[in-house]
Parts: structure tokens; sequence; C-alpha cells
């Protein structure tokens, strides 16, 4: 017990020397010195560690409740991690709050989101359960971002039947907003409630830290599977097949055009595997579009035109890396090569603000409107190169709700998909740089 005091009293003076002991003697996993390392904005004290042997959490005194309640966090954590891993839904929220109730011994753990309970833990009570609407204190806890700790029933906008006594009230936060909370109910005269809010801070930032965290999982997941996707789109037989059987009858009417041709497609292949980041300038992803574009002209001839209208400015700006072309692919191929007659497929991009909007469109046979819903249910796009869901859901993953792929469609008549794209770099005025285009066709 003197080692880990000394610990501790090394953590408070000088933390950056104590966890480099502490990392020396080997006593912590992973996870815990991740925590530890990014929470310098929690009390130090919900990052230290003591022997397994333990009582009750909340009935130590207050040195040694300290002690337990960093323990506590990281065995929290620690069982917590592989639920996150999935986001944040009803499945693994009731996994979350059986662990947290469970390890911490409180009458009774929510988890919600922004707008229902998610899991409920503990003591049975109706007016909780899991789908419920949250009541008006935990909504205002979630937009101030503030703890809040008070009785049951001076919660607004709900209605203590259950008489579970104090609930803590703890917002969870990811990159920057809070995507749901953690409620802790505890009996009035057997726990404090301010210790249980310290401990309940320490729960809540550390799902925070492992929601961010997994949120980056699926993002690195998502570009993976979009570049897995394209590459099997590129190099599935009938496209193969086709672009060569159109190089082959070049060879023999125009050579020239055949050699182009095998250079084009060579450096179809070549872009789609060179990109490293998540992240390449819109010129770059343009030049790939047009080669693609080049190649499908080869193959359907005068069934298929093309514009490309880019506001220069633009054209140094970044965007997600696959996001274009394969919204362009599915124009071609849905849209205008199902059509009777020749068509036109459509790129316009221009700059708006600190905003990069782009259309493309199509006058092609269109989705009825019963099918527009499903195609954006992941999974549901299924023979539209990567799947409009795809697309949808990189770009909320990376910039939010608002900015999810939007979808106009009639049928025979066409399809238009707008995006847009915030700037990653310093923002423009739009007033300095008025609209124009640069256009490229092919008839």
């Amino acid at each position: 017990m003197n080692t880990i005091k000394s610990r501790c009293l090394a953590i408070l003076s000088v933390p950056s020397v104590a966890i480099i002991l502490l990392a020396r003697s080997g006593t912590w996993a992973w996870w815990q010195w991740l925590v530890a390392l990014i929470g310098i904005g929690v009390p130090w004290s919900l990052f230290f560690m003591k022997s397994r042997a333990k009582p009750s959490v909340l009935l130590q005194d207050a040195s040694a409740a300290t002690l337990d309640a960093a323990e506590t966090t990281f065995q929290i954590g620690h069982a917590a991690l592989p639920h996150l891993r999935q986001g944040l839904n009803r499945e693994t929220a009731q996994h979350i709050a059986n662990i947290i109730q469970r390890t911490v011994g409180v009458e009774a753990v929510a988890i919600t989101d922004t707008h229902i309970v998610l899991g409920w833990a503990g003591k049975k009570c109706p007016q909780h359960d899991p789908g419920t609407s949250l009541s008006t204190t935990t909504k205002e806890v979630m937009r101030d971002k503030v703890q809040r700790i008070l009785k049951t029933e001076e919660l607004q906008g709900a209605y203590d039947e259950c008489q579970l006594g104090v609930v803590v009230i703890t917002p969870l936060i990811s990159h920057n907003q809070a995507v749901g909370s953690v409620k802790l109910y505890v009996a009035e005269q057997s726990m404090l409630p301010n210790r249980v809010g310290r401990l309940a801070e320490g729960i809540a930032q550390l799902l925070s830290i492992l929601l961010e965290v997994a949120e980056v999982d699926r993002q690195r997941s998502l570009a993976a599977a979009a570049r897995l996707e394209a590459l099997q789109a590129q190099i599935r037989p009938h496209f193969l097949f086709n672009v060569l059987n159109t190089i082959i009858s070049f060879s023999r009417t125009d050579p020239d055009k055949a050699r182009d041709l095998l250079i084009q497609l060579a450096s179809f292949f070549r872009r789609s595997l060179s990109h490293k980041g998540s992240t390449v300038l819109l010129k770059d992803e343009i030049d790939y579009v047009q080669t693609y574009l080049n190649l499908e002209k080869a193959r359907y001839g005068d069934k298929l035109r093309y514009r490309l209208r880019i506001q220069p400015e633009s054209l140094q700006r970044s965007v997600p890396v696959l996001i274009i072309q394969p919204l362009v692919e599915n124009a071609v191929i849905h849209g205008i090569a199902e059509k009777e007659g020749s068509g036109m497929v459509s790129v316009s991009i221009r700059n708006h603000g600190s905003d990069t909007i782009i259309y493309i469109s199509d006058n092609g046979r269109g989705i009825a409107k019963s099918k527009q819903r499903e195609i954006f249910q992941m999974g549901q796009g299924q023979g539209m190169g990567l799947g409009l869901s795809n697309v949808s859901e990189r770009l909320v993953g990376l910039y939010g709700s608002k900015y999810r792929l939007r979808l106009r469609s009639s049928e025979n008549k066409g399809t238009t998909v707008r995006l847009v794209i915030p700037a990653t770099g310093p923002r423009q005025d739009a007033a300095q740089s008025q609209v124009v285009y640069t256009a490229f066709s092919q008839s």
C-alpha cells in the first residue's frame, strides 16, 4: 500500500514522471495508459491504481475511495471497449449499462443517446425502459455539457414512480458534441452523491474517449471498404472484358486510339491503388473520374456523353478519397446504360463560402420513389458500385449529419446527387471569388 501511495503522490506532483515510472513497473495494460495520457483534463485521482483486493467502491474513506474509483473506471473501460467498437446503439448501451451497474453497485444505470433511453440496468422501472423519451433535464445536461446531481422527483418532464432517490446525469461528449448521457441512480441515504458524481465524470469521460476511438476505427473501415469495393468493381470480369474488347476492336481500326485506351486503363488501376491517405485534392479526384468516363465513353460510344463543370478555385480543395467516382459510375451503369437512346452525365463543382458543392446528375431512367429511401440503408446499395449508402455514411461520419448525401430522382427523367464537402484548409470568403466554370465535354 505504501508503494501505491508513493505513486499517487508522484502523479499529483509530477504527472509525466509518474506515468513513466508506472509504465516501467509493467502493472498497467495498454488501455489504462491511453486513458491516463488522454485524460489530462480529468482529476488525476481518477487514474490511480491500487491492489486488486477491494470492498465496495463507495463505502471507503475518501483516499481509498479515490483509488477504488480509478480502478473501477478502468475495469468499466476494459469491459466496455469491445462493445463500443460497434458504436452507441441499444445493444451496446445495454451491455455497458449492465457493466456499470454490476461494477459500481448503484441502484440503476441508464445509457442514452440524445433522444431516448438506449440501455437500462438495475431496479426495474417501466418509465425508464429502453426506447422511452428523455426528461427535459437530461436534454439540458447534454445541451449545456455539464453534469447535474438532483433528486429524481426534481427531474423536469419525468415522474419518479420508481423512487430511485438521487440521479447523477453526466453527458457523453464526442468531438465536442454531446452524443448521449450516463445516468447513475443511487439511494439517497446509502451513498454520497458528490462522490458518485466524481466517479460518473470519470466513467463518462472514459466512455467518450472510447467512442471517439471507435469512430476513428469505423471511418478507417469504411475507407478500406470503399477501396476494396472500388477495386472489385474495376476488375469485375464483365467490366474488364468489355474494356478489353473495345481496345481490341480499336486495335484493328484505330491503333492509336487502342494504345491511348490501354494507357488510360493502366492509369485507372494505378490511381485506384495509389491513394495512401484518407483525402485527396479535388483535382486528382476529377482526373480519376475523367479517366473512368473516357473508358466508358470508348465502350458506349455515342450512347454516353458527359460534361464536367468545375470552378478552378475548387480544384485545390481536399475531398475524401474515392468520393465522386462511385457516384459517377452509378450514373453511368444504372442511369445511362439501362436507358434507351443516348444520355448525359454531368459533374458540376463550385465553392460556396467554406464548402465545396458537388452535383452528379444524369438524364437516365431514374430511381423509383419507393426505392429511394431503401438505397440509403447500409447493405442495400449493392449493385451500385460502392453503393450510395456507403458514400453517404462516410460523409456523415466525417462531417456530421448535415453533410449526408442528398438525392433527387424521377423515373424516366434522371437522377441528381448532391454532396457538400466542408473546407479542410483556411476558410475562403465566397464574395472574393466569382463562380467561373471550366467546362470539358465529350460528344
